[in-house]
């Protein structure tokens, strides 16, 4: 799920726990899953992200918004266009985005369109799949 790095965690070959995080990591996937219950009460898709710097200040946050808004509306995609716009090529490169879910291909386009770094997520997409299947 994550590389080995200042913000990430190893990647074990078992899934990840609260003590593989430090505690600002950890709190950057609390505010994740906090911006994805905002986007499910306000009628979209449950995701969340946040894009860290290299000295772990939030640079942005953003959330779903593929009713509110446009069906392209993800917040990895606001995000990656927010560090072209706004981050020179190596501060993009070190940056780290924390996001509730594996990225979509759109997402993932973005990412690597925008040279960010690291992504680290919360629940892979056939975990997702499965709770909504669950949920009806």
């Amino acid at each position: 799920m994550c590389n080995k790095g200042e913000h990430q965690a190893a990647a074990p070959d078992r899934p990840l726990t609260r003590e593989d995080f430090t505690s600002a990591q950890w709190q950057h996937l609390e505010r994740c899953v906090a911006l994805a219950e905002e986007a499910l009460l306000a009628g979209d898709a449950p995701f969340g992200s946040v894009l860290v710097n290299a000295q772990g200040e939030v640079l942005r946050e953003d959330r779903n918004r593929v009713n509110t808004v446009n069906k392209t509306y993800h917040p990895e995609i606001e995000l990656a266009r927010w560090a072209a716009t706004h981050l020179d090529r190596d501060t993009r490169q070190q940056c780290v985005m924390y996001t509730s879910g594996e990225h979509c291909p759109m997402c993932s386009a973005a990412h690597g369109w925008a040279e960010l770094g690291a992504i680290v997520y919360i629940h892979t997409t056939g975990q997702l799949t499965e709770w909504m299947q669950s949920f009806g």
